[in-house]
């Protein structure tokens, strides 16, 4: 529901070019969606060993933002884009959003802990663009989302993992160290600790 919500308000369908930026948990369920239903999607990424999966879920186009000058070529390109990603205060924000059509989008829901940056107002008028973020969406739109997934085979990339001590601590690990593709299942609870009554 997190990326799901504001694909639609921001209405990605047929027709829209929207990018998505970061590839991680959050970011594989951005694409899924937007794939779904109809959108061009492009990928942003800082890491470019996460090509080969975004094309795979159906993305067309994959950017890594670690490269010089990457979004000159972008110019005005996307309606707008989605920011699963946490790190912001990173971002050079002019650079993003120079790649939006007039009246384009900036939404976050990569939520991180340090602050947007410091922002001029000159930074919005090329293209008029606006900056947003969400957090969930309602319940007819769950219902929306879940009938989408069903139609259309849509499920999440997951690694399956038995919970346990190390487990726990192997996935906890790899997420901090951007090494989950794209989400960590932990399995095998009745196993561990018992059957439940």
């Amino acid at each position: 529901m997190t990326v799901y919500s504001p694909l639609v308000r921001l209405g990605a369908g047929p027709g829209k070019n929207i990018a998505i930026v970061g590839l991680g948990g959050l970011g594989h369920f951005a694409v899924l969606w937007a794939v779904a239903l109809g959108a061009e999607v492009t990928v942003l990424s800082h890491s470019p060993s996460k090509k080969d999966d975004a094309l795979k879920m159906g993305a067309k186009h994959f950017v890594v933002t670690s490269e010089q000058d990457w979004h000159k070529p972008l110019n005005f390109a996307f309606d707008f884009i989605i920011n699963t990603a946490d790190a912001i205060h990173k971002f050079d924000m002019s650079a993003y959003l120079s790649t939006l059509k007039v009246m384009g989008r900036f939404h976050m829901v990569g939520l991180g802990d340090e602050p947007i940056p410091t922002m001029m107002a000159q930074q919005f008028a090329p293209n008029g663009c606006y900056i947003g973020a969400s957090h969930i969406g309602n319940r007819p739109e769950m219902l929306a989302m879940l009938d989408l997934a069903s139609k259309q085979n849509i499920k999440s990339w997951v690694e399956e993992v038995p919970i346990s001590e190390k487990g726990c601590a192997d996935v906890v690990t790899r997420v901090a160290e951007n090494k989950v593709r794209y989400r960590c299942v932990l399995t095998d609870f009745d196993k561990q600790f018992g059957k439940r009554a």
